[in-house]
C-alpha cells in the first residue's frame, strides 16, 4: 500500500480543513444575498489561511491521485475516513469546539470501521 501518499493525503486534507476554518473565522459568515456572497468570497480569497487551504487541498488531491495509481481503491479509500476522526479532534484542540458523546461514539465507530476494512484485505 502506498503509505507515503496516503499520509500526505490525510495530512493535507486535515490541515486544509483547519486552515479553512481559521480563515473563515477571520472573514466572517457568508450572507444570503448575491452581493453579500460575492463580498464574502472576495474576502475569503484574499485571506492567507483560505488560500493555504486551497493549496493544501490541491496538494492532497495530487497525493491521492498517486495513491490510487499504486493501490486498489477498495484498500485506500476507507483510509480517508480517518479525516472524520482527526478533524473534530483538532477542531476541539485548536478552536475550542465541542463534541458530544454521540460524536465521540461516531468517531470511534468510524475508526473501527476503517480498521476492519483494512484488516479484511490482509
Amino acid at each position: 500500500m502506498p503509505y507515503m501518499f496516503l499520509i500526505l493525503t490525510l495530512a493535507g486534507t486535515v490541515t486544509a480543513q483547519l486552515m479553512l476554518r481559521k480563515g473563515t473565522l477571520q472573514v466572517g459568515r457568508i450572507g444570503t444575498g448575491p452581493s453579500e456572497m460575492l463580498a464574502f468570497f472576495g474576502k475569503a480569497f484574499t485571506n492567507i489561511y483560505v488560500l493555504l487551504a486551497v493549496a493544501l487541498t490541491l496538494g492532497a488531491s495530487l497525493a491521492w491521485i498517486a495513491a490510487v495509481s499504486r493501490a486498489q481503491l477498495s484498500r485506500v479509500y476507507p483510509v480517508l475516513g480517518i479525516t472524520y476522526v482527526l478533524v473534530p479532534i483538532f477542531s476541539i484542540l485548536f478552536f475550542k469546539e465541542t463534541l458530544g458523546y454521540l460524536g465521540w461514539l461516531g468517531a470511534i465507530m468510524v475508526f473501527g470501521g476503517v480498521f476492519l476494512v483494512l484488516r479484511s484485505h490482509q
